[in-house]
């Protein structure tokens, strides 16, 4: 009997011995597996870092922008980048009419951008636009502009400003109704200005033929 008791206490020795060696291996083993991840963790980040961003430097939209500006043609800009950046990077020319452009637009990639000339610009590209008269009563220059007809003028003062004009105001465009004069506020309010008459065409509802009967009623001037 007392024989059986030492057996029996020796194999418990033995089984706890072992257990314990047991517990030492797989401590050791996680102590291994997580200085592996501290490593990798120390000289992953900056190859991983790099790595993201020239992916996030790599990422540009691309414009086309033209009008009253310096340098036109298509420009390499940032992703988010704003009509601003763009306008800059152009150079506006001083007769661009910059009142009617919304700085603060963001552009989307392959989007046609168009700075429009101030209306006393295109009046005299069109030799509409009449001198001021000197102190002696008389047109200045030697060969100053002629009196012209009031049709044109008239023909252009008339004209409803889509950016500025109000739901009343535009239902006067030919084939504008209440509800579509409601979409070019809301799409005004939502995308920003129109940059030029035929942006209008974006606008849900408004197709070619649309545009061709209002395209000498509308401006984009103040």
């Amino acid at each position: 009997m007392i024989l059986l008791y030492s057996n029996l206490t020796t194999l418990q020795k033995e089984g706890v011995g072992a257990l314990a060696d047991k517990k030492k291996i797989i401590w050791w083993a996680v102590l291994g597996v997580l200085l592996i991840v501290a490593v990798g963790r120390l000289l992953l980040p900056g190859r991983t870092g790099l790595t993201v961003e020239q992916a996030s430097n790599s990422r540009e939209i691309i414009v086309y922008v033209t009008g009253a500006v310096q340098t036109a043609g298509l420009l390499r800009l940032p992703l988010d980048t704003r009509l601003d950046d763009a306008l800059q990077a152009a150079g506006l020319l001083p007769e661009a009419d910059f009142e009617v452009l919304n700085p603060a637009q963001r552009l989307k990639d392959g989007q046609k951008i168009i700075v429009p000339y101030k209306p006393q610009t295109l009046q005299a590209e069109t030799g509409l636009l009449v001198p001021a008269a000197d102190p002696a009563g008389s047109p200045a220059g030697s060969v100053g502009f002629s009196a012209q007809p009031a049709s044109p003028k008239i023909q252009a003062s008339s004209r409803i400003n889509i950016n500025t004009a109000s739901v009343e105001e535009l239902q006067k465009i030919k084939g504008v109704g209440p509800a579509l004069a409601q979409y070019i506020v809301t799409y005004r309010q939502e995308q920003g200005l129109f940059l030029s008459p035929e942006d209008i065409q974006k606008v849900s509802g408004i197709g070619p033929k649309t545009y061709e009967k209002m395209a000498d009623q509308i401006t984009v001037g103040p």
